[in-house]
């Protein structure tokens, strides 16, 4: 409990210091993760043809130390997301298991919609739909990218590619007037202080070239 109550205080200041609420709890956020739609608060429906196993149960959302203010003239949010998912039957006899996963995660609002375009970095795991490449090897080759508007996808993030391939390697998504990035949770519960606002940063940076080539 100590640690989790240095956590909590430890964001809560954070949060005042910048003239941002705090709410430890997010329970009132189904219509925020509604309109996030996609991973990680969303899983693709399995296929009719799918393997039968696991069967899956209840899917539950918790959201947690919820941060909301204005940064750099950008309305922001800022938390942690605990996705719960029930397993009937995992196919070895093992019953009413749940699978948990933790992410923080991040948004601005933009001024005006953009169409819809997701980059993920890639890993061994292929991604559930296929995406599409945008001519630059140097991004092709470190991203997975899909995109509503290939062309202007394409052209978008051509000219972010210094961007995109400066530090770590991020995730991140245009969902109507937001710009969302999320990461998994590996290490402690909540949300990492000292990288929220280079995670920003890097959040205005990309909207305002994107708003800029609409």
């Amino acid at each position: 409990m100590d640690g989790f109550g240095r956590r909590l205080r430890a964001t809560r200041a954070f949060a005042a210091e910048r003239g941002w609420t705090f709410a430890a709890s997010g329970r009132e956020e189904d219509a925020l993760l509604d309109r996030l739609r996609g991973e990680p608060f969303h899983l693709p429906g399995r296929p009719p043809d799918a393997f039968p196993y696991p069967v899956l149960g209840r899917h539950r959302h918790r959201l947690s130390d919820v941060m909301r203010g204005a940064y750099r003239d950008r309305s922001a949010v800022v938390f942690a997301y605990t996705r719960e998912q029930e397993i009937l039957d995992d196919g070895f006899g093992r019953r009413g298991r749940e699978n948990s996963g933790h992410w923080v995660a991040a948004l601005l609002d933009l001024p005006a919609p953009v169409p819809r375009l997701q980059v993920t970095p890639r890993t061994p795991v292929p991604p559930a739909r296929p995406g599409v490449t945008i001519g630059d090897p140097r991004v092709d080759g470190r991203f997975h990218v899909h995109a509503d508007d290939p062309a202007w996808a394409g052209g978008a993030l051509r000219d972010l590619a210094a961007v995109l391939l400066d530090g770590p390697a991020l995730a991140w998504r245009i969902s109507g007037t937001a710009i969302l990035t999320w990461a998994p949770a590996l290490l402690t519960p909540g949300v990492p202080l000292d990288q929220v606002d280079a995670t920003l940063d890097r959040l205005a940076t990309i909207a305002g070239r994107l708003v800029s080539l609409v």
